[in-house]
């Protein structure tokens, strides 16, 4: 058994017009993640998670989702089951975008906004954040580790992933690896170096027929961790 764990925040969850696309979008996302690893994948919010639902679940992994709203709009305490799981060691782990960036976070690397544009630089989500830096789009992730496992099956331009954000981490956290960046974000993917820990900036998990590679870096990490056979 996976898990994949929802870090929206409940005013996206729970709203009545973003809620129902959001969780759709979620689930569609969970099912995406079973079928690149072949392995069932249970859904569950953030704040249901701890490292006792994981034993109960028998689970062999979990997965973190991105977030819409700043950090600063969150209550910190509430993700202290879920650092507890990403700290312990016990379960590999892979966060997405925003759980890529609540890795680094728990384990003391500053995020924060790419930056502002600067001249000439088109506004690729101008109803966000307009005037930020965003990264959009199915992008090539320059690979800085070559031969790792993460990056097996792919060409030396590396996969290819959607990117959707305008934060990112500001360095890299004590004890993780670089294994790739992209133009504009340094710390794209990054491995803890004494425990199964990994985080990826982008989304792997929203691959598509025409964008395949996320299936495969998905079951990559998973054949890497040991959860499964290559």
């Amino acid at each position: 058994m996976l898990a994949f764990v929802d870090i929206q925040h409940e005013k996206i969850t729970q709203h009545p017009i973003q809620g129902p696309p959001h969780n759709k979008e979620f689930l569609e996302r969970a099912r995406n993640i079973q079928n690149a690893v072949g392995i069932p994948c249970l859904p569950v919010h953030y704040r249901d998670f701890s490292l006792d639902w994981l034993r109960a679940k028998g689970v062999k992994a979990f997965f973190i989702s991105g977030n819409t709203p700043d950090w600063a709009e969150y209550d910190w305490d509430n993700f202290k089951p879920l650092q507890a799981a990403i700290t312990s060691g016990e379960y590999p782990v892979l966060g997405f975008c925003g759980g890529h960036q609540l890795i680094g976070m728990t384990f003391g690397a500053p995020a924060d906004a790419l930056g502002p544009l600067e001249t000439g630089e088109t506004d690729l989500m101008p109803d966000y954040h307009p005037g930020m830096r965003k990264e959009r789009g199915y992008l090539p992730l320059q690979i800085q580790s070559p031969g790792h496992p993460l990056f097996a099956g792919f060409p030396d331009t590396g996969p290819v992933v959607m990117e959707s954000h305008y934060w990112e981490l500001k360095s890299l956290p004590d004890r993780f690896r670089l294994l790739a960046s992209t133009n504009w974000c340094r710390i794209q993917v990054m491995q803890h170096t004494d425990i199964p820990v990994f985080g990826i900036q982008g989304h792997p998990e929203a691959y598509t027929p025409q964008y395949p590679d996320g299936s495969r870096f998905i079951r990559n990490f998973a054949a890497a961790t040991g959860v499964i056979e290559r």
